[in-house]
Formats: structure tokens, sequence, C-alpha cells
């Protein structure tokens, strides 16, 4: 920091610095964020519970009981069709 800012900062009241670091971090913030404007949330795409469930059971990870539950559960969601 040069020594012209440190002065200029140092002569700042404590609500004066706080106001100085709301307006910078909100700039550097608007700034982040609107690189991302054009993202638009998106419902996620529907996906085939056969297809999910033989996937699944293909790793052998998971027991017959949790892939009936989880079938269930997923007949329930609308992301699974």
């Amino acid at each position: 920091m040069s020594v012209l800012v440190a002065q200029q900062v140092s002569s700042l009241s404590v609500n004066e610095l706080f106001e100085l670091i709301q307006k910078a971090v909100r700039g550097e913030m608007m700034r982040f964020f609107e690189l991302d404007q054009e993202l638009i949330a998106e419902s996620p795409p529907i996906r085939k519970i056969d297809t999910v469930m033989e996937k699944m059971g293909a790793t052998g990870k998971y027991n017959k009981e949790f892939l009936d539950s989880l079938r269930k559960r997923m007949e329930q969601s609308k992301t699974f069709g």
C-alpha cells in the first residue's frame, strides 16, 4: 500500500472505513457475478429409473433391500420417469 493511500485510509472513521470496505466487496461481487449472468437455472434432466438401477446394481456395492428402497423413492421423484 502506498504511503498516500495509507494516510488516507488511516484518516477515515470506523464507519467510513466500513463503508469503503462494503463498496469494495460489493464491486468485486458484482464483477464476479456479471461473468455468470447468462447462467439460467434449469430443471435436471429426467432420467430413466431402469437405467440408473441397472448401473447401480452392476457395481455390486448395493444390496437388494437398498436398491428396492431407492427404486421406490425414485418413482416418487419428478427427476426420474
